[in-house]
């Protein structure tokens, strides 16, 4: 079986048709004689090689292999052998009757080989033909089908569509098997066949099952072998109640291996496998108080105040979730998570409160901690039998989804909390969109507080032009003196010369950098005393590193020439430099400039040399205009990457509506209860609050220019008539244009009603309108139910009494996810239509893909929904305990569910449809 050995029913792999060399035709063949003589022992490790977990042993007409074979499984169990593996032992024989059908009849574990003897005997099947199935029996179909079940048995035709099967009696005969209200099973081997019409006309719906029939060992054309054909049977335990309880259920519990070729043992790939709670005020105080789960549907019943939803709200604590709790019920829920004041007289936890939760998840087991004093791992994984640190965050790692009726009830009547539960589910995929936007918006604002720091610099744009005007009329006074040509040429010389020079430092001591380069090219020889001089390998290696050595010693030779070709390269230019004609050039530049200033001098003219810095001012000057003009260009191509991510930012926030829209169509697509629909930007009741916020004016103040949605002002014109999403993202941009147009003071005379509401946005951080920018409301949801329940109808949810709304809000929360399910009382308002139409049926799908819990006060939930769990508590001395717990065959379970569920014995009536069985497999 699966490795984690959970709480309450489970699939079991069984064989209800199977035969020992008891049978006179085991093993038919041309090997039957060595096969006969296969022991008991060979035979019980032929099924648990084929991993079958229950056997019937229904030889023809005998139950001689019945003690045997149990002896053979002790022993087996005992010692552990290589292919040893769990089987339990049903007691059976395939009786033959004297009509020629043949029947199975399986008894309780306890039954022995004389037992069967008994009863062959009361059939009247001759004590000599045993073992064989050639006799019948003196007793009639109907006679034998009483015999079995006074015995304590179930009776089940065996191959029914084939030779010896009942399908092969006709008229009364087969009627009066067709009218035993004992038997509720059959073996049926090929689905292909058209069953009699007399079947059919009575809508019998015996339960099918299959079996292999196996008389061989290993199979082959010819022969059914163990582990051929199989049912999967779901009970708590495999004893005869369990599998009666079962068979009477039928699809509920029964599968056939040619129907379905899945193992019906895999459960969600997360799932809660325990809860422990220590030390809390009325739970887990004198020892720890502990509920192992099944993978499946858990149901926890009791009656009112044994703890039921206390351990509910103890798995939302763990779980780190009280934050999911509508503020309107915080009040009520406060006392679980308080600790107890006895001067209040509230709170449900203590001081030392534990709370661990273990899970499986992806193959692995985590446990979740929780403590008052938060010194638990608040995860920790299991590593080779040790609990070690792990990391994450728990809400998002162990997604479990927890809600009371109460919470589900003020979802209808606040939208925003359910856009928050299908913002959750994985396939809008809110965290992810979320970063997403974060990451555009930190983008956005990033470059708008760019443009404003280089903005900043632009302030001395107009100094600058100004002072260069004054530049330029002073150096027109020098060129109108008469001695422009010598102050440009020496201008434009000097410039030269100084390009020059820089350039020259560039390379020109690339010869001694080569030479410092050549020097460390060639590598220090090897230390010797690491190698072995009579070693071959190691001087093969001293040659090959010599080689090496000597190359790169060839490479330094070429540097250090090239070294002295770059020296000699630079010793030229130095000569062809001085020798030209441009260094002429600028020698007479040079001189002609002196002398200009000498005779200047000697006249008492103005000195040349503030011509030489009025130049260079203006240098200065053009120069940092054209940084400025390069600013400018930036700030254009900075606010048009701004304008992408707005555009991008609405891409974004488009794509959140549409899924949240896809998913609400995929999981509510023919939904008979709920339709639930999304409206762009709908959330106009935060509107208000999130626009002043913006605005920093979250008092009351400038209503007349603020407004509301449902009023006047800038609000009053984001929503109209037509609330479409174009409309209102059109609406939205010219709210937040004649925002910019009143902060930059640039607004229509009259399009203010108050100019101290002018003032006041003017005086905004620039990073406030920023964030106007990028702002968008809040979607809404619509939420309608038919009170039909048939798909039709759809009314607002708000017209709904608290019944109709919980029943919606449950259609939509069953209708996805794969995240363990808890629901504390979801009948509650409920009437019994929709507790059956609605949970009951759902609850059927929903387990087989996910973990349900369900704190219940309803029968008909627990039963008819098919818990695979059944947890009763009751407060024993102030503290909660289990009553009992097990799987809805256990007899314990059954009645706990009679005394304190009220409608828990009509609840079996309506499951087990055999009136006839009620007294003695309900109660």
């Amino acid at each position: 079986m699966n490795e984690w050995n959970w709480n309450g029913a489970r699939w079991w792999k069984c064989d209800f048709h199977t035969h020992t060399p008891a049978s006179d035709d085991y093993g038919k063949g041309p090997n039957q004689k060595a096969l006969q003589k296969r022991s008991a022992r060979e035979w019980l490790l032929d099924y648990m090689q084929a991993e079958v977990d229950c056997v019937a042993i229904t030889d023809h007409n005998t139950g001689a292999w019945v003690d045997r074979v149990k002896a053979a499984l002790v022993e087996l169990e005992s010692e552990n052998p290589q292919g040893y593996r769990p089987l339990h032992i049903f007691p059976g024989v395939e009786i033959s009757v004297n009509s020629g059908v043949h029947l199975l009849a399986i008894l309780a574990d306890e039954s022995t080989t004389s037992d069967i003897d008994s009863l062959l005997g009361a059939v009247g099947f001759p004590s000599d033909k045993k073992g064989s199935s050639n006799a019948v029996t003196t007793k009639s179909f109907v006679e034998v089908v009483d015999a079995i079940v006074n015995a304590g048995g179930i009776a089940i035709p065996a191959h029914t569509d084939d030779f010896n099967g009942i399908f092969e009696l006709t008229g009364t005969t087969l009627e009066q098997a067709l009218n035993h209200k004992e038997i509720f099973a059959m073996e049926f081997v090929n689905l292909a066949y058209k069953k009699p019409q007399l079947y059919l006309d009575k809508k019998v719906g015996w339960t099918e099952i299959l079996g292999s029939d196996a008389h061989h060992p290993c199979g082959d054309a010819q022969h059914q072998f163990p582990g051929s054909r199989f049912t999967w049977v779901k009970m708590g335990l495999p004893t005869i109640e369990g599998l009666r309880l079962a068979l009477l259920d039928g699809g509920l519990s029964i599968r056939r291996s040619d129907q379905d070729t899945n193992d019906p043992n895999e459960h969600a790939a997360f799932a809660l496998g325990s809860i422990e709670v220590s030390d809390a005020r009325y739970m887990g105080h004198r020892e720890n108080f502990t509920i192992g789960l099944n993978p499946w549907f858990n149901a926890i019943i009791g009656g009112r105040g044994t703890g039921k939803s206390t351990a509910i709200e103890f798995l939302r604590i763990a779980f780190r979730r009280m934050d999911e709790i509508p503020e309107a019920l915080q009040p009520e829920f406060k006392q679980y998570g308080q600790v107890y004041s006895a001067e209040e007289n509230s709170g449900l936890l203590t001081d030392d409160t534990t709370i661990k939760v273990t899970c499986r998840k992806d193959r692995d087991r985590f446990r979740v901690q929780w403590n008052q004093n938060g010194d638990l791992e608040a995860i920790e994984k299991e590593e080779k039998g040790q609990w070690i640190k792990a990391e994450g965050d728990i809400q998002q790692r162990f997604p479990v989804r927890i809600y009371s009726q109460k919470q589900v009830f003020q979802l209808a009547k606040t939208p925003l909390a359910l856009l928050r539960i299908i913002d959750d589910a994985p396939e809008v995929n809110y965290h992810a969109w979320s970063e997403s936007w974060t990451m555009e918006e930190s983008r956005y604002l990033s470059l708008r507080a760019k443009v404003r720091e280089i903005e900043a610099g632009l302030t001395e744009e107009p100094r600058l032009r100004g002072e260069l005007d004054d530049v330029k009329r002073k150096l027109e006074i020098f060129e109108e003196s008469g001695h422009t040509e010598i102050l440009k040429s020496y201008q434009e010389r000097t410039r030269q010369y100084l390009e020059v020079e820089a350039w020259e430092e560039g390379w020109a001591g690339t010869g001694d950098r080569l030479r410092e380069i050549a020097a460390e090219i060639v590598p220090d020889h090897l230390e010797e005393s690491y190698f072995n001089s009579d070693s071959t390998p190691d001087n093969e290696l001293r040659g090959i590193v010599n080689k090496a050595r000597e190359s790169l010693g060839d490479i330094r030779t070429s540097v250090e020439g090239l070294a002295s070709r770059v020296d000699e390269v630079v010793s030229k230019w130095y000569k062809d430099k001085d020798e030209s004609a441009w260094k002429k050039s600028v020698d007479t530049a040079s001189q002609a400039y002196q002398e200009l200033k000498e005779n200047l001098g000697r006249e008492g003219a103005a000195d040349p040399k503030a011509y030489g810095e009025f130049v260079q001012r203006r240098q200065v000057i053009e120069q940092r205009l054209n940084e400025l003009d390069e600013r400018k260009r930036q700030i254009q191509e900075l606010n048009s990457e701004a304008d992408g991510c707005l555009k991008r930012l609405l891409r974004i926030r488009r794509q959140l509506t549409a899924s949240r829209r896809s998913f609400l169509e995929s999981v509510l697509r023919g939904n008979q209860y709920v339709n639930i629909r999304v409206l762009p930007y709908g959330a106009s009741d935060l509107v208000e609050n999130e626009f002043r916020q913006l605005l920093q004016r979250e008092d009351r103040t400038f209503e007349r220019d603020i407004g509301s949605p449902d009023g006047g002002g800038l609000l009053g014109e984001l929503y109209g008539k037509d609330e479409s999403a174009e409309v209102i993202e059109r609406n939205l941009l010219s709210l937040k244009t004649q925002i910019r147009m009143v902060a930059s003071g640039n607004y229509e005379p009259g399009s203010v009603a108050d100019r101290r509401f002018a003032a006041h946005v003017s005086s905004l951080m620039p990073e406030s309108i920023d964030r106007l920018n990028i702002w968008y409301p809040e979607d809404s949801v619509e939420v309608q139910y038919s009170a039909s329940g048939d798909g039709r109808r759809f009314q607002s949810i708000q017209e709904g009494s608290p019944g109709q709304k919980t029943a919606a809000l449950l259609a939509f929360l069953l209708s996805y996810g794969e995240e363990p399910l808890i629901l504390d009382q979801p009948e509650d308002d409920l009437d019994n239509h929709l507790i059956y139409d609605l949970i009951v049926t759902q609850l059927r799908q929903v387990k087989l893909g996910r973990q349900v819990i369900v704190v219940t006060h309803n029968a008909n939930i627990v039963v008819n929904g098919d818990a695979e769990l059944v947890v009763a508590l009751a407060a024993r001395g102030g503290e909660t305990q289990k009553e009992c717990e097990g799987s809805l065959q256990e007899q314990q379970v059954r009645q706990t569910i009679c005394a304190v569920m009220e409608g828990g014995l009509k609840a079996f009536e309506d499951r087990y449809r055999r009136i006839a069985l009620e007294g003695r497999h309900v109660q």
